[in-house]
C-alpha cells in the first residue's frame, strides 16, 4: 500500500510539471547568408565577406578558395613584423576560425580604387581597400578597428564557379593590414 501511494505521489508531481506533455518546436533562425552558386565575381566576391562578417560560414571557407590558393602578406609586414611571405588555404581556414573565436560582429567594408580591375572571361584581378572592424568576444563591446589597407585579389573560373586563387594584401597609409591581423590570429 505504501509503495502504491509513492508511486501515485510521484505520478502527480511528474504529471504536474508538464514532464509528458507535448510543446511547439522552436522556429528555426534565419541561415546564414550565402551565395550558393558563385557563377559570377560579384557573387564569390560577397562569399568571401560573408565568411568574416557571419562566423557559421567560417565552415565554407576553403570552399571559396583553390586548392592551390596562396596569400601574400604586404612586404613591410614581412620585415616590421616577421610574417611569412605567404600561405596557403589551410592556414587561412585554421585563421578564420579563430579569428572569429576572439571577435564579433565583425564588418567588411571594401571600396574601388583608382585602378581599373582586369576583367576576362575566365579570370578578375580586383583591387580595391578595406577596412574591417569587429567587436572583441571578451571586450566592452565597443567596435574596433582591426584592419585597414589595399588588396588584389585574383579569381579565377572553374567548372562554372569563381574561387579565388591569389590575394595580395598592401600596407595602406594608417592602421594594422589585414595580413598582419590574420598572422596574430593564427
Amino acid at each position: 500500500m505504501r509503495n502504491i501511494l509513492i508511486l501515485l505521489l510521484a505520478v502527480f508531481l511528474l504529471n504536474a510539471c508538464d514532464l509528458f506533455t507535448v510543446r511547439d518546436a522552436d522556429p528555426p533562425g534565419s541561415p546564414a547568408p550565402w551565395n550558393d552558386f558563385a557563377t559570377t565575381w560579384h557573387l564569390a566576391l560577397q562569399n568571401l565577406e560573408y565568411c568574416y562578417e557571419d562566423n557559421r560560414n567560417a565552415v565554407r571557407y576553403t570552399g571559396i578558395l583553390r586548392p592551390e590558393f596562396r596569400f601574400y602578406f604586404a612586404p613591410q609586414d614581412i620585415s616590421d613584423f616577421s610574417v611569412p611571405n605567404s600561405w596557403t588555404r589551410a592556414e587561412e581556414q585554421d585563421m578564420l576560425q579563430l579569428l572569429h573565436t576572439r571577435y564579433r560582429n565583425m564588418d567588411v567594408e571594401l571600396s574601388a580604387v583608382d585602378q581599373a580591375d582586369v576583367i576576362s572571361a575566365n579570370s578578375v584581378i580586383l583591387y580595391r581597400q578595406y577596412a574591417l572592424s569587429g567587436v572583441l568576444r571578451n571586450g566592452d563591446g565597443s567596435r574596433l578597428s582591426l584592419a585597414t589597407g589595399k588588396l588584389e585579389l585574383h579569381y579565377r573560373l572553374e567548372y562554372g564557379y569563381w574561387y579565388i586563387d591569389k590575394w595580395y594584401d598592401y600596407r595602406g597609409s594608417t592602421g594594422s593590414t589585414w595580413g598582419k591581423l590574420k598572422h596574430e590570429n593564427y
